[in-house]
């Protein structure tokens, strides 16, 4: 057994038997100063390790080819960086996307992105590979979402759950291995007083809210489910309920978002509390949801700026 073939395999076994409270993630987006630096990645992975961070959604940049497709930037540095990282035993999933990708004139982009992914871990090492690819598409953010009606948004939605099916088809069927994980907001499954989803998606022949649909066919997503406490109707444990009672039932397993970045209102997250104090509120959903089988674990919103927060 080579050394590489091991280490890969440590990686997988490791990823199966973690425990939900022992699998957290986080999202990373200065990444090509950390890859060139020996330093900054080792500040990195003292980081992860402190905090029990195993996975890394960690934003990647393409060149576009004339032939149309993408070829990931900065190749060298970063399959190195790969490497260090699986000593440290951490995950990489390649982080990528834009609220446009989920229109369906653009798929195309998605389909090359993924692709380009797949040429990175076919060209290199096994132990240079990324383990997942992660998708930030966030529809509610196209410039036509605001003045949108109910039908028109639904219309958006259904774009947005087809360039996943499409794209997550296109990387299991080169790779079965490979995560594929994508961002969503809390409220997708939202109900109406009836119990019907407002904002239904026919796919396939069926009606059900896009985080239902996404769920039943991704390997992870990460709810960006970001307030300011973890308690009460309104807190992260009460949003994201829904979609772990029904991700105990399905495929994907379920990252729970937070945020301590200066972005949008204070009550979306944790900027100007503590460390200490974030993590005492974010105990209550470990305890809520560690045994559910749809529980992957926390996932923190960023680490630009988790790294500055006072202990």
């Amino acid at each position: 057994m080579t050394h590489a073939f091991a280490l890969l395999l440590f990686i997988m076994l490791t990823a199966a038997q973690l425990p939900a409270e022992e699998m957290r993630a986080m999202w990373i987006y200065k990444t090509d100063a950390i890859v060139d630096s020996t330093d900054a990645s080792t500040q990195l992975f003292d980081f992860c390790e402190k905090r029990h961070i195993t996975d890394l959604f960690w934003q990647v940049h393409f060149t576009k080819l004339e032939t149309g497709g993408r070829e990931l930037k900065n190749v060298a540095p970063t399959r190195a960086f790969i490497q260090r990282a699986h000593t440290r035993s951490l995950r990489i999933h390649a982080l990528f996307g834009d609220p446009s990708h989920a229109l369906t004139a653009k798929h195309a982009i998605v389909i090359a992105s993924v692709d380009g992914v797949l040429a990175f871990n076919q060209a290199g090492p096994s132990d240079a590979h990324f383990d997942g690819v992660h998708l930030d598409i966030e529809p509610h953010g196209l410039p036509q979402w605001k003045k949108a009606d109910t039908p028109q948004k639904c219309e958006l939605l259904t774009q947005f759950v087809e360039v996943h099916h499409k794209a997550v088809a296109r990387a299991h069927a080169s790779d079965p291995a490979l995560i594929y994980g994508v961002d969503i907001v809390f409220w997708l499954d939202k109900t109406t007083p009836e119990g019907k989803p407002a904002y239904p998606v026919t796919f396939q022949g069926t009606t059900k809210d896009a985080a239902k649909h996404l769920l039943d066919c991704v390997d992870h997503v990460a709810i960006m489910s970001y307030r300011d406490t973890a308690e009460g109707k309104n807190g992260i444990t009460a949003l994201v309920a829904k979609t772990i009672a029904y991700a105990d039932t399905s495929k994907a397993k379920v990252f729970v978002g937070a945020k301590m970045a200066d972005i949008g209102p204070k009550m979306e997250g944790f900027y100007g509390q503590t460390e200490t104090q974030m993590m005492a509120a974010l105990k209550s959903v470990d305890e809520t949801y560690r045994s559910h089988p749809g529980y992957a674990g926390l996932a923190f919103f960023m680490y630009e700026a988790f790294k500055t927060m006072p202990p």
